[in-house]
């Protein structure tokens, strides 16, 4: 489990990577902690790079958890945070590692007030597993990240991972309320609380949301919750039969109408035409879906205040069978292996048909979707984005693309790409004035940079 160099960019220096052979790493782990504490994977599960092998430790409790982190410091062993695993491969490849530890066991709801719309949980509860229990007294916590189902409510908030439910709900650190983690040294720390509006000065959970398991391991989260709707509807706007530049602009324009209006959609997805027939809308056409929860009388008065404002364009509503069906194939279909790459353009939303211009100009044979009400751009292309180009200038066309998002005020991120790839880029790209503070804060949480080394912002 070693990689191609041992130290970090910046003013972060890692030391030399202390080779430790797999076996030696195991029978630690399994002599203090049990013999079903440690296992070795060689197949594509908790894959972080292009390891052969790695070996993956599963904590029982936030204390095992505390131990084995100090275990890992006192040897020196450079740890990759996982939850069940699902991105490991997103961000940079790291610099190295020794062991990866999930906190997919730490799977306990610990204390749950349908009263007060709160919910403390460890790390490793799944979110569809906690929905599920918190259906019960018609609850939520309203987030819908693209990816396995199986993701762990702690490598949610890790990623701030989030899907088409952000044009109302946010993301994960609008829901986020307190948060417990184990630091490199093993020492357990709180931010927050378990009630809303308890958070004086700084909000730590905001910190760590996002941090990519890089300054501490995730725990337990506290998470304010939402009643969940009587309703669900979903209408479709269709640009015209040409599906060119000019009518995704059109539908662009509609979605700055609807964002001024009073109409209150729950999700705002613009999608290019598609190769995806399981999709139950006309694959030919650029498409915008309109998902709205709420009370079955309000719907009704948003879906015809939308329709007026696009009575210009043709419309219609879905069937419940073919809304679910939409939204269940279009969160698989995102992360589906037939994409090797995948990129996230984030602008203004006034400047969403700009964005998708340049995507078509530099990259034509991408597939495009956007949250159209934030300006979220998402290109998803097989190994045949760069056919014919040679490899080493395959980096240089995202590169172009990442300057023309920096001169509209936004920025491109890498989510998945061959390594070849991520090997001649940053992932991330220039976080600015910023890279320093980011860089003061790993010297403080991990000094050692035992936790992710490489794999985030500004080479920490």
């Amino acid at each position: 489990m070693e990689n191609r160099t041992t130290g970090l960019t910046g003013n972060l220096e890692a030391e030399p990577l202390r080779k430790v052979s797999t076996e030696h790493i195991l029978h630690r782990l399994r002599e203090m902690f049990g013999e079903d504490r440690a296992r070795v994977f060689v197949a594509d599960s908790f894959r972080v790079a292009d390891e052969p092998q790695r070996v993956v430790a599963f904590p029982h409790s936030i204390e095992e958890l505390s131990e084995m982190l100090k275990l890992a410091a006192d040897e020196h062993w450079r740890v990759i945070p996982a939850g069940a695993g699902t991105w490991l491969t997103m961000g940079n490849v790291p610099v190295s590692f020794h062991l990866a530890i999930s906190t997919a066991r730490l799977n306990r709801v610990i204390e749950y007030e349908p009263a007060d719309l709160t919910a403390t949980v460890e790390a490793g509860c799944t979110l569809a597993g906690f929905n599920q229990l918190a259906a019960e007294h018609r609850q939520w916590i309203p987030l819908d990240p693209f990816g396995d189902p199986g993701a762990t409510l702690g490598g949610i908030v890790a990623t701030a991972s989030s899907g088409p439910l952000r044009c109302a709900y946010g993301t994960p650190r609008d829901w986020l309320i307190g948060i417990r983690v184990v630091h490199a040294n093993g020492g357990v720390t709180r931010a927050g609380g378990k009630v809303v509006k308890n958070v004086a000065g700084y909000d730590l959970c905001k910190l760590y949301t996002g941090s990519f398991g890089s300054l501490a391991v995730i725990a337990e989260m506290s998470f304010k919750m939402r009643a969940t709707p009587t309703s669900d509807k979903t209408m479709v706007f269709y640009a015209g039969a040409a599906a060119g530049a000019a009518e995704a602009e059109r539908l662009c324009a509609l979605t700055l109408r609807i964002t001024d209006s009073d109409v209150q959609p729950s999700a705002m997805e613009l999608i290019a035409p598609t190769n995806n027939h399981a999709l139950p809308i006309d694959p030919k056409r650029f498409a915008l879906v309109l998902r709205f929860l709420n009370e079955a009388e309000t719907i009704e008065s948003q879906i015809a205040d939308a329709a007026r404002i696009g009575c210009d364009f043709e419309h219609a509503l879905l069937s419940e069978s073919d809304a679910k069906t939409f939204w269940r194939v279009y969160h698989d279909s995102e992360t589906d292996e037939q994409w090797d790459f995948s990129l996230r353009l984030n602008a203004l939303p006034a400047d969403l048909d700009a964005v998708i211009k340049d995507v078509n100009q530099l990259l034509p044979q991408a597939t495009l979707r956007a949250h159209a009400a934030s300006g979220v751009v998402r290109v998803l292309a097989g190994e045949d984005l760069f056919e014919g180009l040679q490899i080493k200038r395959r980096p240089k066309f995202i590169a172009e693309l990442r300057k023309m998002m920096q001169v509209r005020g936004g920025q491109l991120l890498v989510l998945r790409a061959p390594e070849k790839i991520k090997d001649q880029l940053d992932t991330w790209g220039d976080v600015g004035a910023t890279a320093h503070l980011m860089r003061d804060l790993k010297q403080r949480f991990d000094p050692q940079s035992l936790f992710s080394p490489g794999r985030f912002v500004a080479g920490i």
